[in-house]
C-alpha cells in the first residue's frame, strides 16, 4: 500500500512539472513589401566558406498579387561576400502540399533594404 501510495505521488509530481519547450527550426527574418513572411530553417545553414546553403521558406502575405501557391520552399545557396543568391531548387506550395517545383533558377543580388538582403545577413553572420 505504502508503495502504491509513493508511486502515485512521484506521479503526480512528474506530471505537474513543466513540459520542455520544443524548439522549432525555424527563424523569422521579417516580411517583404507584400506582407509575406520569411522564415529560415536555422538547422538546414551549411557553410563553405563564403557559400552557405539553407532552406528559406516564404507565406504569401495578402498584399501578394494572385497566383495559384500560397508560398514556397527554397533551398538557397548564397554567397556572403558577394551578396547574392541562387535557389538550387524551389517548391511552391498550396493548401501544405507541394504544387509544383523548379530547378535551379538564376543568380540573383541581395540589395540593400530588401527581404533578400535581410535574410542574407542572418544566414551570413551565422
Amino acid at each position: 500500500m505504502r508503495k502504491t501510495v509513493c508511486t502515485l505521488g512521484f506521479s503526480v509530481a512528474l506530471a505537474t512539472l513543466p513540459a520542455p519547450a520544443i524548439s522549432s527550426p525555424w527563424v523569422n527574418i521579417g516580411r517583404n513589401v507584400y506582407g509575406s513572411v520569411y522564415d529560415v530553417d536555422w538547422d538546414s545553414i551549411r557553410r563553405d566558406g563564403s557559400s552557405v546553403t539553407f532552406t528559406l521558406r516564404v507565406v504569401y502575405g495578402t498584399g501578394t498579387p494572385p497566383g495559384k501557391s500560397d508560398g514556397y520552399l527554397a533551398h538557397r545557396q548564397a554567397n556572403c561576400a558577394a551578396r547574392t543568391f541562387v535557389d538550387l531548387q524551389t517548391d511552391y506550395m498550396k493548401d501544405g502540399a507541394v504544387e509544383n517545383s523548379t530547378g535551379t533558377e538564376e543568380e540573383r543580388t541581395a540589395k540593400a533594404g530588401t527581404i533578400a538582403a535581410a535574410v542574407l545577413d542572418k544566414v551570413c553572420a551565422r
